[in-house]
């Protein structure tokens, strides 16, 4: 008369369960599995053999555990995926963006200096720089931004051989 419920107990435990899609129908099955042990346990406690029924109550509690444990952690790994490809490809906008900002700061001539108020006289500071200075100081600028650029993006295509 006892047994009957420790013999439906143990079919429903080897019975496969669906393969849960969302970590929340993993919990819930989870929740029922272990709700069920706890009860398959207590049974245990009312009887004269309580070692063995126990034990016997664990390996099936493990066994029916055991599929939910893989799926969650399934589950786990595809979120961790999807989390890596979102950053990834948060890091390849951001980067594509760098290099036409860069493109366009390079490709864009130096704005024209801004004309004075006309009751404000004109000050001139002595800039002691040829234009050929100022020509040679845009084009280092713009090789250093370009180089910039170009390491950036070497490191993320390191970065992503690395992942």
């Amino acid at each position: 008369m006892t047994l009957l419920p420790v013999l439906l107990a143990a079919a429903a435990a080897s019975a496969p369960l669906s393969q849960p899609a969302t970590r929340a129908e993993v919990d819930t099955q989870r929740a029922a599995v272990v709700q069920r042990f706890a009860r398959e346990k207590s049974d245990c406690e009312q009887r004269f053999v309580v070692t063995s029924c126990l034990e016997a109550v664990r390996q099936r509690e493990r066994e029916a555990l055991a599929p939910l444990v893989r799926r969650d952690q399934e589950l786990a790994a595809e979120e961790r995926r999807q989390r890596a490809q979102a950053q990834q490809q948060r890091v390849r906008e951001r980067q594509q963006a760098a290099a036409q900002e860069d493109a366009q700061r390079s490709a864009r001539p130096a704005p024209p200096a801004a004309p004075a108020a006309a009751s404000a006289p004109v000050v001139r500071a002595p800039t002691g720089r040829s234009p050929e200075d100022a020509a040679r100081a845009a084009r280092q600028a713009a090789a250093k931004a370009a180089a910039e650029a170009a390491h950036r993006r070497e490191q993320a295509q390191q970065r992503e051989q690395l992942q």
